[in-house]
C-alpha cells in the first residue's frame, strides 16, 4: 500500500490513505518533514465509510465534545472503549471518522474524498492522539526563537499572540519565528521540554523542521498597560492547559494524559503572564524579561 512517513517532534508517523496522501503530496507545508526513517506511529485508512457510519457502534457512540469550523461539524468521544473523532461535510455526504484505542501506536480512519480542512484537521486530530501519551501535544501558540532558545505564546483568537511575536522580531532581528499557530512541544525522558516547528502554522505559512528548548510560555492578554508577572506552577497549569487541544480534557484516557504533560511541562519551564498593548514598549518589555539572560 502506498503511504507517505512525516516526521513531527521527533516521532515518525506513517499514513495511508487516498485523501491523506494526496494532501501531503499538494500541501508545501509537509516537504521539509518527510522522511525515510522507521515509524513510530501508524495513521491506517482503512475502514469503509460507510460501513462505519451505519454500524450500531458508530450509531450509538456517546459524543463528550462538539465544535464547527467552516462549516463543519466534529465530534469527539468514546465508541465503546475505542475515542472517537468524527466530521461532517457541510453539505452531510462525507463523514471521516478517526478509531484509536489510547495507548495503542495507530490511528484507523475512514477511506474516503474528504476536503482539504477535514483532512488537515483530521491529520492534526491522529497525531495528538497518537502523541499525547508519549508527553508530547500541539499547542495552540505563536513561537519566537532567539538566543538557541524558544518562547512560546498563549492566548485565545484574537489576543495579539501573531502581533507580539511580530513586534519583537521587529525590534529585535536576531529573533525568527518557529511557528504561528501549532508549535508541538515534547517533554523528553530526561524532563528537558523542546518545542518543534509542524506542518501547521495557521495563516502564516511557517514550516520548519527545527526543535529548540523552551525557554518560557507567556500567556497574553489586552490590557491598557503593559505589565509581565511571573505566575506560581498553579496558574501555570491554568495558562498552559486552554492551549492544549481541547477536546482531550473531556474523556478520561486522553484527560489524564494531558495532565500529566501538562505538569511535567510546568515543572520544566518559567510561565508569565502578559497584560500588554500591542506596542513596541510591551516587546522590549518581554525581551527584557525572558531573553536578556541568554542575551548577556
Amino acid at each position: 500500500m502506498d503511504n507517505r512517513k512525516i516526521s513531527v517532534a521527533d516521532f515518525v508517523f506513517q499514513i495511508d490513505g487516498e485523501s491523506m496522501l494526496d494532501y501531503i503530496d499538494r500541501s508545501g507545508a509537509f516537504r521539509d518533514f518527510l522522511t525515510d526513517a522507521e515509524p513510530d506511529f501508524f495513521v491506517h485508512s482503512d475502514i469503509a465509510e460507510a460501513d462505519i457510519t451505519s454500524s450500531c457502534a458508530y450509531l450509538n457512540r456517546k459524543p463528550a465534545y462538539e465544535i464547527s469550523f467552516e462549516g463543519i461539524d466534529c465530534s469527539f468521544g468514546k465508541i465503546g472503549e475505542q475515542v472517537y473523532f468524527d466530521m461532517k461535510s457541510p453539505d452531510k455526504t462525507a463523514t471521516l471518522v478517526l478509531l484509536w484505542n489510547p495507548g495503542d501506536s495507530y490511528v484507523r480512519c475512514s477511506a474516503g474524498r474528504y476536503s482539504p480542512s477535514m483532512v488537515r484537521f483530521g491529520l492534526w486530530m491522529a497525531l495528538n492522539m497518537l502523541c499525547i501519551t508519549r508527553n508530547c501535544a500541539a499547542i495552540h501558540s505563536s513561537v519566537n526563537v532567539c538566543g538557541g532558545v524558544a518562547a512560546m505564546f498563549l492566548g485565545e483568537s484574537g489576543t495579539g499572540k501573531s502581533t507580539h511575536t511580530r513586534l519583537l522580531r521587529e525590534r529585535f532581528p536576531d529573533m525568527f519565528l518557529l511557528n504561528d499557530d501549532s508549535p508541538f512541544v515534547r517533554v523528553t525522558d530526561d524532563g528537558r521540554v523542546m518545542v518543534y516547528g509542524s506542518p501547521w502554522s495557521g495563516k502564516t505559512p511557517c514550516y520548519r523542521q527545527e526543535a529548540y528548548p523552551l525557554k518560557a510560555m507567556i500567556r497574553l492578554s489586552q490590557a491598557p498597560y503593559n505589565k509581565i508577572t511571573h505566575l506560581s506552577p498553579l496558574q501555570a497549569i491554568g495558562a498552559l492547559l486552554p492551549s492544549a487541544p481541547p477536546a482531550f480534557s473531556y474523556v478520561e484516557e486522553t484527560a489524564d494524559a494531558v495532565c500529566s504533560f501538562v505538569s511535567d511541562t510546568v515543572s520544566a519551564a518559567d510561565f508569565y503572564h502578559l497584560e500588554c498593548l500591542p506596542d513596541t514598549a510591551a516587546a522590549e518589555l518581554t525581551f527584557k524579561t525572558v531573553f536578556s539572560d541568554d542575551r548577556a
